[in-house]
């Protein structure tokens, strides 16, 4: 009767102990799960087409047609606003393919506690850089930085100004805003032609237009080779077939399947998913798109 509070006191230490170890385990736990971030890191990547100025009387109804795909420079502006107020990661299509995608690289410490986001412009229209490269600037001077965009652009159009069709972008107007800084200028496809009913040897022809094209355009000021390295889809559509003929002229091919990309647990480099921005999609809705993308920080491990 006289040992007994003394083995009850033996073994309430021994449960206190192991309750503490158990508490710091845990705590452990935790601190680790604060600094490591998801293996599936989520990056929004938007796609635009035309976009028009509803204050110039050009390039509103009767004038000019309206189509879907078209966005308003009123309503870019505030969603590029928002991404660049609140310090998002404008990535470039290499940037996607090196850090994420192949991980040949370690994010750079500037890119840390940054979110990751995509803008891309399809089809090289006049646009580009009637509309949209203002706001670029304007965006540049306000907060001291650059939001890079990213153009799939069609080279046989480059220039054309034809009648009864948009306006597209010429080669010195690429090059100027590439030169700046502000275009990623990738491929669209020559002709904008639906790839998946082409024979093989004009699919071939067009692939590969397209990327000599934009490369003799951007020749001199491209000295790491990453124009036309990457290629979204015309009309979004690929098949088995067109995918097998990619790997020979690009490193990636993107799609329009309106779902955020989770890239370092992309399968399928050729099948990068897309969302699409149009007329009827509100800063709002982008804006709330943009908030799921994954927040980096230095202890991301994506290897």
């Amino acid at each position: 009767m006289i040992r007994q509070p003394f083995q009850l006191t033996i073994g309430s230490r021994l449960i206190q102990q192991l309750i503490s170890l158990l508490l710091l385990f845990a705590i452990s736990l935790t601190l680790t799960g604060a600094t490591r971030k998801p293996d599936i890191v989520r990056v929004p990547i938007f796609g635009f087409h035309d976009v028009i100025d509803l204050k110039d009387s050009h390039e509103i109804p009767p004038q000019r047609p309206q189509f879907d795909s078209d966005y308003t420079k009123q309503n870019l502006y505030p969603f590029l606003n928002y991404l660049v107020d609140h310090n998002y990661w404008f990535l470039s299509t290499q940037d996607l393919y090196t850090y994420f995608i192949q991980k040949s690289e370690p994010i750079p410490e500037k890119y840390w506690n940054r979110k990751p986001v995509m803008i891309t412009f399809d089809d090289g229209y006049y646009s580009a850089y009637k509309n949209v490269l203002p706001i670029l600037k304007d965006l540049e001077r306000n907060y001291g930085e650059i939001a890079k965009v990213v153009l799939f652009v069609n080279s046989k159009y480059m220039g054309a100004k034809m009648v009864g069709y948009l306006p597209h972008m010429s080669c010195e107007e690429l090059r100027e805003g590439y030169n700046w800084g502000f275009y990623d200028i990738q491929s669209h496809g020559h002709a904008h032609q639906k790839l998946t009913r082409l024979k093989f040897k004009a699919l071939q022809e067009d692939l590969s237009l397209a990327k000599t094209s934009l490369r003799t355009c951007l020749d001199d000021l491209d000295t790491r080779g990453w124009t036309a390295a990457h290629f979204a889809y015309p009309f979004g559509e690929v098949s088995r077939r067109v995918e097998k003929a990619m790997p020979q002229y690009y490193l990636t091919g993107y799609l329009y399947d309106d779902v955020i990309s989770r890239p370092t647990k992309l399968r399928d480099p050729y099948r990068i998913s897309r969302i699409r921005a149009n007329l009827s999609t509100s800063p709002g809705q982008l804006i709330k798109l943009a908030e799921q993308a994954t927040l980096i920080h230095s202890k991301l491990d994506l290897k």
